[in-house]
């Protein structure tokens, strides 16, 4: 009697413990492992095991943390004593739209164990969510022209996830940052940039927007090299005439006329980190109107994700301007 009013209170009770295969997964993958369950000191039936995959992010100095997808495990059923040891296989999709990793956002895990009358044993474990290749090939291809990251490369914009770049070399134009959206099409990658250029005798910074169409050709193993060149060429002819830089409709994107189709094929979606941004802009707004208590927590898993209304004057980059 004793050890089950203990294991009640979370004393002597059953662990679990979520372990991936692998410690990141690339937008568009299926994440895999096992929950790992041992049993306490007595006999203890289960009504539920889910994970929760969270979303922590830094927007604008705060931390906020939104449940982005329930996965359902198991239900109904019962954990043996110890040495008893259960280990459940899991697949879990990654949600399209997601953002990358960076070091302002940051994914895990949350299983709950939920144990009938007693304490409930968690577990948490993070995940990296990695580019999908094409987009890491533009990155490392970026990087190879000397375009480094930004300490707060990655941010979140109404437009998707937005990557800013400064020339650590001179690169024969005028350009003083350089910002990315992706955005993925049939066959091509698409790339909405800004560029930050110094024009005039005062070297006054004016910014521009255009849109970069990578062929698919140029995104396969063995063409890195083509890739950079391209790219190069590419911004340096917009740099140095600005006025040729064919019209880019905003609206387009904003509207989400790229934004949340799906190509599995690909292994990504229409726009990378635009449901991150849709429900955190979301949230923050209902912040700003009612206070602390809208902030979402690891049981929220309110259907506020596609949320295409204003962004309540929140600064989210370089691209806030078109709203």
């Amino acid at each position: 009697m004793l050890k089950k009013l203990m294991a009640k209170l979370g004393v002597g009770a059953a662990k679990v413990d979520l372990q991936l295969d692998r410690s990141g997964y690339r937008l568009g993958e299926t994440m895999t492992g096992v929950v790992r369950i041992e049993g306490g000191n007595v006999e203890q039936s289960i009504s539920d095991l889910s994970a929760v995959l969270m979303m922590k992010a830094y927007v604008k100095g705060q931390e906020v943390r939104k449940a982005v997808q329930l996965y359902p495990v198991r239900s109904n059923f019962t954990v043996q004593p110890k040495p008893a040891v259960q280990e459940i296989p899991f697949a879990f999709e990654l949600p399209e739209g997601l953002a990358m990793s960076t070091p302002s956002i940051q994914y895990y895990l949350h299983t709950k164990l939920d144990v009938e009358m007693a304490l409930d044993p968690t577990d948490m474990d993070f995940i990296q969510v990695l580019p999908p290749e094409p987009v890491e090939r533009v990155l490392q291809a970026l990087e190879r022209l000397d375009l480094r990251q930004k300490q707060d490369s990655g941010k979140l914009t109404p437009y998707g996830q937005e990557f800013s770049f400064f020339p650590a070399t001179q690169l024969g134009m005028p350009l003083k940052e350089l910002e990315v959206i992706f955005f993925s099409a049939p066959g091509e990658l698409k790339l909405l940039v800004e560029l930050d250029l110094a024009t005039g005798f005062l070297r006054r910074e004016v910014e521009y927007k255009a849109e970069i169409v990578v062929p698919q050709g140029l995104l396969q193993p063995g063409q890195e090299e083509e890739l950079s060149r391209f790219l190069l060429e590419t911004i340096r002819e917009y740099a140095n005439n600005p006025s040729a830089i064919p019209y880019v409709s905003m609206a387009a994107y904003r509207q989400g006329q790229y934004g949340h189709h799906s190509h599995r094929g690909s292994g990504m979606g229409g726009m990378i980190g635009g449901m991150a941004a849709g429900f955190l802009g979301g949230m923050l707004l209902n912040e700003m109107m009612f206070g602390d208590e809208e902030m979402a927590s690891e049981d929220d898993m309110g259907g506020d994700e596609g949320d295409d209304g204003d962004d309540g004057g929140f600064d989210f980059g370089g691209f806030d301007e078109e709203l």
